[in-house]
């Protein structure tokens, strides 16, 4: 089929953002010797921050105020990424093929639109997108379909005549919901069984998803 659109999520999959994230975390926990919270953390990926933080204080279970816990960890984050913020690989060289081409990019991601645009801009990408949807504009957060559907609307296009790439399984599920094609590709977790059944493409990189579904052709941009 003929595309008209990409819709693309950020945090691990755009950005190398979620390990980054997940090992301030594990910085802050040694900080007030906890336990192991390897799995909670991992839990939060892909979801808006109030269901974030609904998982983290399930994980941390009243040993540390959770506000207490993410102030300390989003300080840590915040330092790390005056760094620099990583971009994954085949990021740039996609947008490029895909603004050579003429199809509109939109932004779909559970972070706030705020967060999106400084991340955006600090790594050049923002130029790249003709609107952003933050999970901030939206009543319900990813897996639900409300962030793609409005992410197409924004740009005045047919869900549906739309790929959207992700990482994440709610992400997968909000994308595969909102009847866009989908294009995973998984950063920290693998693809369950149960996702797979929705019979998505499964990619190592964008590029190389964007390419197997027909979303670009023709040589890389280097």
């Amino acid at each position: 089929m003929s595309f008209q659109a990409a819709l693309f999520d950020m945090d691990g999959l755009l950005l190398d953002t979620e390990a980054l994230t997940i090992d301030c975390m594990q910085e802050t926990a040694r900080a007030f010797d906890l336990p192991d919270l390897s799995q909670t953390f991992i839990g939060m990926v892909g979801l808006r921050s109030d269901l974030a933080m609904a998982v983290l204080k399930r994980g941390l279970n009243g040993a540390v105020d959770a506000e207490t816990f993410t102030a300390d960890a989003s300080a840590r984050i915040a330092e790390r990424r005056t760094y620099g913020i990583p971009v994954k690989p085949g990021v740039r060289e996609l947008l490029q093929l895909l603004r050579a081409q003429g199809t509109p990019c939109a932004l779909a991601t559970s972070s706030r639109t705020e967060t999106a645009e400084i991340y955006l801009a600090q790594t050049g990408l923002r130029r790249f997108f003709e609107t952003l949807t933050g999970g901030d504009k939206v009543m319900h957060a990813k897996p639900h379909p409300e962030i793609y559907l409005t992410a197409a609307a924004s740009i005045g296009v047919d869900p549906k005549k739309t790929v959207a790439f992700e990482d994440s399984e709610p992400g997968v599920r909000a994308a595969h919901a909102a009847r866009a094609r989908v294009v995973q590709v998984p950063d920290l977790i693998a693809p369950s069984d149960d996702l797979k059944a929705l019979r998505h493409h499964i990619a190592p990189d964008v590029l190389s998803g964007a390419r197997a579904i027909g979303l670009i052709d023709g040589p890389d941009i280097r």
